[in-house]
This record gives structure tokens, C-alpha cells and sequence, in this order.
């Protein structure tokens, strides 16, 4: 058949400028895991030793897969395709391609149901906060009266779910599904435009404060600094015995860390960049794009969130409190980060009730913006797949993503492990599955002459060449290395019941609640699988031959 066949819509989204594209994408990259999962990975695996990995991973992983998901959504877009099950069938026309692409809009959308609810407790505490009712010195009790339970998140008793959470929570819904029936350039654009300014200023005014702090009991914030950049540990990613002696964990652990969080930071392999580069023309550039979006993430999360929290823990509470903070994300933003701000001065004070007051509002500010852009992005498959491939009007699809998380979050709020369960699969290693699969298909089934080219079209910079490379051989396999390693190391074990996501043995609650999770994992897996199958009988994943320019 001739290109002439098949016409992609006429009445596609686009963006409305460069800068929207490059902070909705950095929208969709910074989110609650800059300023809460990265320092606590960095402490626990293995420190400066860590950073190492992480530039490292950076490097051989996460810019290049950033090109990548640009280059596959952009070309996709071109065809009319807005979502991975299309865009997987024109890069290789494969049938089956289609419905290994579902992951991309079902991963994203699983993730959304769990980190919209935990995005509406920062909004929750950023709402007690500047009306003074926190109780920072007992953090912990007022942090598990607000869920409604008698352990926090990532803890061990899970929530069942206070009506003040609740109803923040409905609130942030309901905020996130009328910023998406606005539209990509009326809502998701404007959001990025007023949101990430906003987030990089409050960042940097609590770096500056915390930075600034007097010395405490003879630390200062600056000390607290040497937790992730002390270069004499670099020599635990290479030998298993010191990593072991000092991190209590091996060299392949360190690694394995560090990539996982360039995964987690950076969106990739979920689907939501390929959707968002969709929306570009053919002739827009991506490569010095792609690495604007990179470099302000990283500027997120090393710089400001690598200088915030942890520093400020370590300041006032010692090692000891680091640790104690480190050991859960949400313990560090909701237990920890109330208590610092409870010591430091402000406005000629002592600390106290005004500091908590007005840092805490600036910080569970900074973390409900940060939250929002991300989920926005990560629930934009779904809202495309329903629009563009199944022809839905915009209202439509927001409510049937609307009304997917609302019946998928009770499980999630009511019962210990299904939270813990479904981000493990859907947020952590189905990263690095779906990346695996999307780089195989790209450099090796299409082509790593024609991707690179795609990758070209339209460039303001030429890529350095040695990354073509990298990107044929090097990416894809330490892609199939870490697979296989965190298969039989760690998913394995989890799978099969023997410890939980969080390397601990399943209980009785655990396992019920991952059963629980699984299964809403395989039904809405299962529907979207459906949902292309009935596209499929409509025609709307035709082959179509290659473009001009690829042959």
C-alpha cells in the first residue's frame, strides 16, 4: 500500500511553543522522586560510591534512551499515532507489536492511581501547614492520624484511609482530570509554564536557608554534603568485599540502585515521553531538546534535591537521623522534613510554629507542583489512546481515566501491599522491561542507521557519533543484564512469594494485598489488550510503508 492510504487525523494536538514542550517534559521527568526517592536511594546504596553509578548509568542509559523515546514518539506522531501500540507496529511491522505496546499506556496509568493519592498528601500538608496545624514535634503520630491508620506509608499496616486524606485526595483528582480535558497546550502546557518556575524557586529558597543554617550542635549543612560526594568510595563498585563492609550490600546492588533511579527520574520506559513527543511536528528537533529536558531534571534532583533534605537532616538530628530518614521516602517528606523545620530560625525567631508554617508550605508546595506535572504526564497515554485511537472527545476520555483511578485507588488505600505490590511491577522493573523491549525494536528490528537518522531530523546539534554506538550495543545490553540479574536476584523472590518488594517476608496482609494487586494489574492489562484488539478490527493500526526519508 502507498503512504497515501492512511492519513494521520487532521486535528491532532500540538504544542504551543518550544519552552511548553521543554518544561512539560521536564514536568513530566521532576516529580516527588527528585527531592524524596533520590537521596534516599543515594544513602542507602552505597553514597558517594552511588553518585558514581549514577552518572555512569546517566551516561550509557538515560540520555540515551531519552533520544530514543523522543525519536519513536515524534515518528509516531507522524503516522497519527499518539500512544505505543501504534508507534510499536510502524517501527516494525509486526502485528503483535501492537499489544506489547498496551504496557505503554497501562503501565503509566497504574502508577497514576497510587501516586495521585500520595501527590494529595502533600497538598493536604502543604493546606495544614500555612494554617498552622501540624504537629511537627510528634510528626510521626500526626502523619499517621492524618491516613488514618497506625503506620505510615512504606511502613507495615498500610491505611485505611482518614476523610481528610480522602477528601484531598478527590480534590487532586479532580484537579488532574480537568488540567487534562483542557488539553495538551490550554492545560498541560500552561501548568508546566507556571508550575516548574514556581518549583525551582521555592527549591532553591529552602536550599539557600538550609544552606545557610548555623552550625548545630558542630555540624553544619554543608557537612551533611559529604554523604553523597565522598570520592573514596568509589572503589565499592568494583569490589563486592568493601561494598559489602560499608553499605552492607554488593557492588551489583550499588549498580543496580543507580539505574533504577535514572529510570524513576528521568520517565523513561513508562510510555509518557513517547506520548508527549508525539505531539511534535516532523521537523522539530529532539536531540538538543531531549538534553535540555535531561539537564533540567538533573539540575532537580542533584542540585536541589540532593542539597535539601538529607543536609537538613543530618544538620540537626546527626547520621543517626539520616538514617532514620532514609529509611522511607514519605518518612523523609512528611516525619522527617516537619521536625527540621521546627528547628530552624525564621524572621528573627527560634524556629517553631511560624517556621514550620511557612517552610512547610514552600516544601509541600514545591513537592504537590513537582507531583502534578508528573502524574499529568504519566496519565496523558491513557487520555491519548482513548481520544486518538479509540475516538473519544476530550471530556470523554477524562472521565474514563477519571473513573479507572477512582475504582482502582480503593485497593490501594484499603489494603496493606497493593500499593507496594503494583509499584514494584508497573514503577520499577516494568521500566526497565518496557525500555528493553522499545530499544530492541528501535536499534535492532528498525535499524540502528535509520534511528539514528530519526533521531537527526530536524536537530539543532549533531549527537556526538560514539552514542550510536552506545545506543546499538551498550544500552540494550546492560538493559538485558539488569533484567536478568534483578530477575533471578530480586523479582524471582518476589514473584514467588518469598520476600516482599520491600525485601522483607510476606505476611498474611502482604500477601493478600499483593494477590489484590496483581490482579488489578492483569484485569486492566487484560482491558487495554481488549481495547486494541477493537482498534485493530477498525483499522486503526494499518501498515503503512516506510517514510522517504528512512529508506
Amino acid at each position: 500500500m502507498s503512504t497515501t492510504d492512511y492519513a494521520p487525523p487532521q486535528e491532532r494536538e500540538r504544542w504551543g511553543s518550544r519552552l511548553g514542550l521543554i518544561l512539560a517534559m521536564a514536568g513530566n521527568a521532576v516529580g516527588l522522586g527528585n527531592f524524596l526517592r533520590f537521596p534516599n536511594q543515594a544513602v542507602n546504596n552505597g553514597q558517594g560510591a552511588f553518585m558514581v553509578a549514577y552518572f555512569v548509568s546517566l551516561l550509557l542509559l538515560g540520555i540515551p534512551l531519552m533520544w530514543m523515546e523522543w525519536g519513536i514518539g515524534r515518528r509516531g506522531g507522524h503516522f497519527g499515532h499518539s500512544t505505543c501500540p501504534g508507534m510499536f507496529q510502524s517501527l516494525t511491522k509486526m502485528r503483535w507489536a501492537k499489544y506489547a505496546g498496551a504496557l505503554g499506556v497501562v503501565m503509566p496509568l497504574l502508577v497514576v492511581i497510587y501516586y495521585v493519592y500520595i501527590e494529595s498528601w502533600t497538598l493536604g500538608y502543604a493546606v495544614q501547614s500555612a494554617t498552622g496545624t501540624i504537629n511537627a514535634q510528634d510528626s510521626a503520630t500526626h502523619f499517621n492520624n492524618y491516613l488514618g491508620s497506625d503506620a505510615h506509608f512504606m511502613g507495615v499496616d498500610g491505611m485505611t484511609g482518614s476523610w481528610v486524606a480522602i477528601g484531598f485526595f478527590v480534590v487532586t483528582a479532580a484537579v488532574n482530570l480537568w488540567v487534562l480535558s483542557r488539553g495538551l497546550s490550554k492545560g498541560i502546557e500552561i501548568v508546566a509554564k507556571i508550575g516548574m518556575p514556581v518549583l525551582v524557586l521555592c527549591a532553591i529558597m529552602l536550599v539557600a536557608r538550609v544552606l545557610t543554617s548555623d552550625s548545630f550542635e558542630g555540624r553544619t549543612a554543608v557537612d551533611g554534603l559529604n554523604i553523597y560526594w565522598n570520592p573514596s568510595q568509589w572503589t565499592a563498585l568494583f569490589d563486592n568485599d568493601q561494598a559489602l563492609a560499608l553499605f552492607g550490600k554488593g557492588s551489583a546492588a550499588i549498580w543496580l540502585a543507580a539505574a533504577g533511579q535514572i529510570f524513576f527520574t528521568l520517565s523513561v520506559g513508562s510510555g509518557a515521553i513517547n506520548t508527549y513527543a508525539s505531539y511534535l511536528t516532523r521537523d522539530d528537533d529532539i536531540a538538543l531538546t531531549g538534553l535540555a529536558t535531561v539537564s533540567t531534571n538533573e539540575f532537580c534532583e542533584v542540585v536541589l534535591g540532593g542539597t535539601l533534605a538529607i543536609p537538613a537532616a543530618f544538620l540537626y538530628f546527626g547520621m543517626s537521623g539520616v538514617q532514620e530518614a532514609s529509611s522511607g521516602s514519605m518518612g523523609l517528606a512528611f516525619i522527617t522534613m516537619p521536625r527540621v523545620f521546627d528547628h530552624i530560625p525564621l524572621l528573627g525567631g527560634d524556629g517553631g510554629a511560624t517556621s514550620v508554617a511557612i517552610l512547610g508550605t514552600i516544601w509541600f508546595g514545591l513537592l504537590f507542583v513537582a507531583g502534578i506535572t508528573s502524574s499529568l504526564a504519566l496519565s496523558q497515554p491513557a487520555m491519548a489512546f482513548f481520544q486518538d485511537t479509540l475516538g473519544m472527545t476530550r471530556n470523554k476520555a477524562a472521565v474514563a481515566v477519571g473513573a479507572i483511578i477512582l475504582l482502582f485507588v480503593i485497593p490501594v488505600i484499603l489494603q496493606p501491599g497493593v500499593l507496594d505490590e503494583i509499584d514494584y511491577w508497573a514503577g520499577t522493573f516494568g521500566l526497565v522491561l518496557f525500555s528493553t523491549l522499545e530499544v530492541v525494536l528501535l536499534m535492532w528490528v528498525f535499524g540502528s542507521d535509520r534511528a539514528w537518522r530519526e533521531i537527526h531530523f530536524g536537530s539543532d546539534i549533531r549527537i556526538p557519533r560514539v552514542f550510536k554506538w552506545v545506543m546499538t550495543w551498550i544500552t540494550p545490553l546492560m538493559l538485558i543484564g539488569m533484567l536478568i540479574y534483578w530477575g533471578i536476584t530480586a523479582a524471582a523472590p518476589t514473584l514467588f512469594f518469598e520476600t516482599d518488594p520491600n525485601g522483607h517476608p510476606y505476611d498474611a496482609d502482604t500477601t493478600q494485598g499483593a494477590w489484590i494487586g496483581r490482579t488489578c494489574m492483569l484485569v486492566l492489562a487484560a482491558f487495554f489488550v481488549a481495547l486494541v484488539a477493537v482498534a485493530a478490527k477498525r483499522g486503526r493500526f494499518k501498515d503503512v510503508d516506510d517514510l522517504a526519508e528512512d529508506s
